[in-house]
């Protein structure tokens, strides 16, 4: 998306913006749209999943439903994210 920014700020100032441009930026804002709101779906999902748990930390006859959901919404978001389900990868930055 920065590419496309700056491509963008680039043109616009020089005034020479052209229709393929304008068709790439649409194509990622929609692309990215329809990202968020499949992330927002996920979300919605998570915070509707009752914890499975007692207040002893036993779980309850919810916790088959849970994990399931948890499951399948993890693996829906890390598809959304790009990342490989099978490997770990490192957000922060390396020292």
């Amino acid at each position: 998306m920065s590419e496309l920014t700056d491509r963008l700020k680039r043109e616009i100032e020089a005034g020479t913006a052209d229709r393929k441009l304008l068709e790439d930026a649409l194509q990622e804002i929609t692309e990215l749209r329809e990202k968020r709101d499949a992330m927002e779906e996920i979300l919605i999902v998570m915070a509707r999943t009752s914890l499975p748990w007692d207040e002893d930390g036993t779980p309850t006859e919810a916790f088959a439903a849970f994990r399931e959901r948890y499951q399948r919404s993890m693996h829906e978001a890390a598809d959304l994210l790009g990342l490989e389900r099978s490997t770990i990868t490192r957000t922060e930055p390396r020292t």
